[in-house]
């Protein structure tokens, strides 16, 4: 007989639903504070490419601003990753957070590489998909995961 067809009237030990419903109340600001970030994230690299646009189409003096919001980036998404912690996050939402970050990381480097190497450093908009896509897939699974707790 499988679990699913077993009436349990208490949760067993390590049960996920009895583990969520009994987060206190810091945990449970602390996730609503991670999920209003990895939205600010969002739109910040959306902001972040269209400052890229401005400069390729527009301005070339707006590169300036494209490399100084790339810094506010690396910050949130340092934060994004500690508020993972201090959430009690699954494991599993703890690794994208770490993931967004380690994408931030390649994409600073992809937009260093010298020019010998360009086949590498055509990564860089490539990463920023990434990133994008990452982001609104950890969007969706910290909704998922209040969908859960219901």
């Amino acid at each position: 007989m499988s679990n699913l067809s077993v009436n349990r009237s208490e949760p067993e030990v390590g049960d996920r639903a009895a583990e969520i419903t009994n987060l206190s109340p810091f945990v449970v600001r602390a996730r609503l504070v991670f999920k209003a970030m990895v939205m600010i994230f969002a739109i910040c690299i959306l902001t972040q490419v269209f400052l890229a646009g401005l400069a390729l189409f527009w301005d070339s003096a707006q590169w300036a601003s494209h490399i100084g919001f790339a810094r506010l980036l690396i910050i949130v998404s340092i934060l994004i990753l500690v508020i993972s912690f201090i959430a009690r996050l699954p494991l599993s939402l703890r690794l994208r957070s770490a993931g967004l970050f380690g994408i931030i990381i390649l994409i600073a480097v992809s937009a260093k590489l010298p020019s010998g190497v360009g086949y590498l450093a055509a990564l860089h908009p490539v990463l920023a998909l990434m990133l994008f896509f990452g982001t609104v897939s950890l969007i969706r699974k910290t909704d998922a995961l209040k969908e859960e707790k219901k």
